[in-house]
């Protein structure tokens, strides 16, 4: 493996306790080429990516440039090496101004004052330079999630940055502006010799791109070679077939409720489409847990969030048992009866500083409204009869961030309960969990089906999907047609072979 000119990671491992996320990965991003880097959802692509941007260090092996050895303990260290991540989750802060952005820990100094004119001066090249609509003194929290994602481009090349790791960047941009920045992509590899890591999911920009393609799955090299001598298949079988050899050893409890006379239908999508979605239609009944699966930017979590008011669509239906529903905000979602959970439970999910008991009791306190009052000893009394429903460890009267992560998600279990919904909306219901907290988990969900309730799970792990979802759908590049995967065909490679299969 050459080093000259190259960013080289050799033989890198992390481990996280006994989990291990990578294990002996090699690979070489070249300067002035486009190594795209593909896998399956926690094939520990993301992983990688905090290694070499200096987030995390690796438990063994070893990072270079230039073929000199270097060890970065902290992502400054690594942008002082020329190492620069755009991660998928966006870090520029709404509050302050373009300017303050793209300079903010490298500002530009007139004497012993802030030099702002030629901040904004630069800002307002850069921005006409990456096609950005803004001014410099516009705030971000102005700008759209897809010129939010320019701008972290634009920032990263105005550091001097040599190696450019990039974190799924088209998955909240238009098929216009996705075009724009593989011209960019493209235009900073050719003309300014940066390095690039593309982690991307969607072969048809991979091969419009990439140099060379590395496909990782379960945290080893499965695929490495020059992308003009690949087939899309080729690539594909790589990243589905690695998941064989667990697929034998996972049974499953899937069975289909979709013929069934007796089962009403308590949530449909008809034709859902715009702000990311495609084209969504399925139905979800009373007594199912319907399993979503697809790769992580399909369009799942977005789903799950405009069905719960929290996003719009603007084209398409939603019926909820039987009437036309179109939420204009959670709180509407709420009143006509579905309740959700988060996948991102820290930080929308709860708040910190209040006890359980008070977290469980939010979304239903005008339930106990008399005369303008609350009445809080009915309210305690209807939380603590929640909280008993799931096996919660840990003082519930305390600060909820006093419980563990899965005694956390629980709570938010029991607080969904306690609204009564006739549709749960799960996102990644277990992330962050343990085993044993995911089996009660699991059971939880379970009687909430058997109860007569709509579930809709959307999950990473196929192992999930197959133990508690009743029927599985895919969703791809924000669509969903609605069609279940056959019952005799279910199995991990299956999955996986599903999602990838618009990608081929």
């Amino acid at each position: 493996m050459s080093a000259q000119n190259s960013l080289v990671i050799a033989n890198v491992s992390k481990s996280y306790g006994a989990t291990k996320a990578l294990t002996g990965v090699s690979l070489e991003i070249p300067a002035g080429q486009v190594v795209a880097l593909i896998g399956h959802n926690g094939a520990g692509k993301s992983t990688l990516l905090r290694v070499l941007s200096g987030a995390n260090m690796p438990t063994t092996g070893s990072i270079s440039i230039d073929g000199q050895p270097v060890i970065f303990h902290s992502p400054s260290e690594a942008g002082a090496a020329g190492i620069a991540c755009v991660y998928q989750e966006l870090s520029l802060i709404g509050e302050l101004t373009v300017a303050e952005n793209l300079f903010l820990g490298a500002e530009k100094l007139n004497g012993p004052l802030l030099d702002r004119q030629a901040m904004n001066r630069e800002a307002d090249e850069l921005c006409a330079e990456y096609g950005i609509p803004a001014s410099a003194t516009d705030p971000v929290a102005n700008l759209s999630v897809a010129h939010r994602q320019l701008l972290e481009v634009a920032r990263a090349m105005h550091r001097d940055v040599r190696y450019l790791l990039l974190d799924e960047p088209t998955t909240a941009l238009e098929q216009k502006q996705i075009e724009e920045l593989l011209v960019i992509i493209r235009r900073l590899a050719r003309e300014r010799g940066v390095g690039i890591l593309l982690i991307n999911h969607k072969l048809d920009e991979v091969f419009a791109v990439a140099n060379h393609i590395v496909g990782l799955s379960n945290g080893r090299i499965v695929l490495t070679g020059d992308a003009t001598k690949m087939r899309r298949e080729e690539v594909v079988e790589a990243i589905v077939g690695a998941g064989h050899e667990v697929t034998e050893a996972s049974g499953h409890r899937v069975r289909s409720v979709e013929s069934s006379p007796t089962r009403d239908i308590v949530f449909e999508a008809r034709n859902l489409a715009g702000n990311g979605l495609q084209s969504v239609s399925l139905k979800a009944h009373a007594g199912e847990i319907l399993g979503i699966y697809g790769l992580i930017g399909a369009g799942r979590s977005r789903f799950l969030r405009t069905v719960y008011g929290v996003e719009r669509s603007p084209e398409g239906a939603m019926t909820l048992n039987g009437k036309a529903f179109a939420p204009r905000d959670p709180e509407h979602a709420i009143t006509s009866g579905i309740a959700f959970l988060s996948e991102e439970r820290k930080s929308d999910g709860f708040i910190p500083q209040m006890t359980s008991i008070d977290n469980v009791l939010l979304p239903v306190l005008d339930r106990f409204v008399s005369a303008g009052f609350l009445n809080w000893g009915s309210l305690r009394k209807a939380a603590l009869g929640a909280l008993s429903y799931v096996p919660i460890r840990g003082d519930v009267r305390q600060p909820i961030t006093a419980l563990s992560g899965g005694n956390q998600q629980k709570v938010l279990f029991a607080r969904s309960l306690l609204q009564s919904p006739k549709l749960l909306l799960l996102d990644e219901p277990t992330k962050g969990v343990d085993i044993g907290a995911k089996g009660e988990i699991y059971a939880i969900i379970s009687k909430f089906a058997r109860s007569g309730g709509s579930a809709i799970v959307v999950s990473s792990e196929e192992e999930e999907l197959l133990e508690i979802a009743d029927r599985i759908l895919v969703f791809r590049h924000g669509a969903c047609d609605g069609i279940a995967i056959p019952e005799d065909e279910l199995s991990i490679a299956a999955l996986r072979r599903h999602a990838w299969s618009q990608a081929a």
